[in-house]
C-alpha cells in the first residue's frame, strides 16, 4: 500500500488525536496533525509530523489551514479525520443555551467548516464511482456510542453526537459519487482529554433541581470508570478498519462500543432507562 497523507484534526500531546497521528506515522503514512495553537501541536512535530494550527470553530483559521495544508500535500489529501471535540457536563435543566452552542459549534459545525474546506483536497486524482467498495479518499468522523447510551448529565454533548452520527450518513450519500467515502468513528470509552476540555468548571448552579445528587454530577469528569481502552488500543483498532481494502461506513471502537452495537442492532437503547436512572443516582430527585 502507497504511504497516505492524514489530516487530523483537535490533536495535542495526549489523547486519541495524538494517538492516531502517532499509529498512522508507525505505519509509513504521512500526518499532517492540527490542533488549537503550535504549543499543543510542538510533542507531535517534534516526532517529525508536519503540524499546522487550527480552530474549527473559526472560518479564517479553517481557510488558512487548508492552504498551508494544500501546499504540504501537493494538493491532495487521502483520509481526514475529524477528530476536535469538546465535552459538557450538566444536567438538562441546568445547562445554559451559550454552552449548548459552543458544544454544537465544536461538534458538528467544526465537521461541516472543516470538511468543507478540505474536500477539494480529498477530491484530487480520486475517479468517482457509485461502487461503495472502491478504494476513495476518506472523511472519518468522530462519533460516540453515548449517542446510544445517551447517559444523564451529558444532554449537550449526546445531542451533539447524534448529530454527527445523522450528518454522517447523509454526507456518504452525497459524497460516494464524487469518491469520498464517509466513515462514522462510533467511539466508546476511551482515555482521553476530552473530560479536561470540558465546557467550563463543573459545578451544579445553586438552587438547581438536581441538589441531591450533586455529587453524582461533579464527579462525573472525575471518575475513572470501568470500561475504558487506552488510546493507544483505540488507534490500532481504527487505523486498522481505515487501512483495510473496503471500510466500513461504521467502525465501533473502545470500551463499551460492543454493548452499544448489540444494543443499537435490538433497537433496545431504552432498555437502559431504569439503568441509568438507579446508576445516576435520580432516584434521589423528587418533584417539589
Amino acid at each position: 500500500m502507497p504511504p497516505k497523507t492524514v489530516l487530523i484534526t483537535g490533536c495535542g500531546p495526549r489523547g486519541i488525536g495524538r494517538a492516531l497521528a502517532t499509529e498512522f506515522q508507525l505505519r509509513g503514512h504521512r500526518v499532517i496533525a492540527s490542533g488549537l495553537n503550535e504549543s499543543l501541536l510542538a510533542p507531535l512535530k517534534d516526532m517529525g509530523m508536519d503540524t499546522v494550527p487550527m480552530d474549527v470553530t473559526l472560518e479564517s483559521s479553517i481557510e488558512n489551514a487548508a492552504s498551508q495544508v494544500a501546499r504540504l500535500a501537493d494538493g491532495k489529501l487521502d483520509i481526514l479525520i475529524n477528530n476536535a471535540g469538546v465535552m459538557h457536563i450538566m444536567p438538562f435543566a441546568d445547562t445554559s443555551l451559550a454552552d449548548v452552542r459552543r458544544v454544537f459549534n465544536v461538534n458538528v459545525l467544526g465537521v461541516v467548516a472543516v470538511t468543507q474546506a478540505f474536500l477539494p483536497l480529498l477530491m484530487a486524482d480520486v475517479a468517482a464511482s457509485t461502487d461503495d467498495g472502491a478504494q476513495r479518499s476518506i472523511v472519518a468522523n468522530l462519533g460516540s456510542v453515548n449517542e446510544v447510551f445517551c447517559p444523564p448529565f451529558f444532554s449537550a454533548y449526546n445531542a451533539s453526537k447524534a448529530a454527527v452520527e445523522a450528518l454522517g450518513r447523509t454526507m456518504r450519500r452525497e459524497l460516494a459519487p464524487l469518491g469520498v467515502k464517509v466513515v462514522t468513528l462510533k467511539t466508546g470509552s476511551v482515555r482521553s482529554d476530552l473530560f479536561a476540555n470540558a465546557t467550563g468548571p463543573l459545578r451544579l448552579p445553586d438552587g438547581s433541581l438536581y441538589e441531591p445528587v450533586r455529587g453524582w454530577v461533579e464527579e462525573r469528569g472525575m471518575l475513572d470508570r470501568g470500561g475504558f481502552v487506552e488510546a493507544d488500543e483505540y488507534a490500532r483498532k481504527v487505523v486498522d478498519e481505515l487501512l483495510r481494502p473496503r471500510v466500513r461506513s461504521v467502525i465501533w471502537a473502545g470500551g463499551l462500543a460492543l454493548l452499544a452495537w448489540f444494543l443499537s442492532w435490538l433497537g433496545w437503547e431504552d432498555m437502559m432507562d431504569g439503568e441509568m436512572i438507579k446508576g445516576n443516582g435520580l432516584i434521589k430527585i423528587k418533584r417539589s
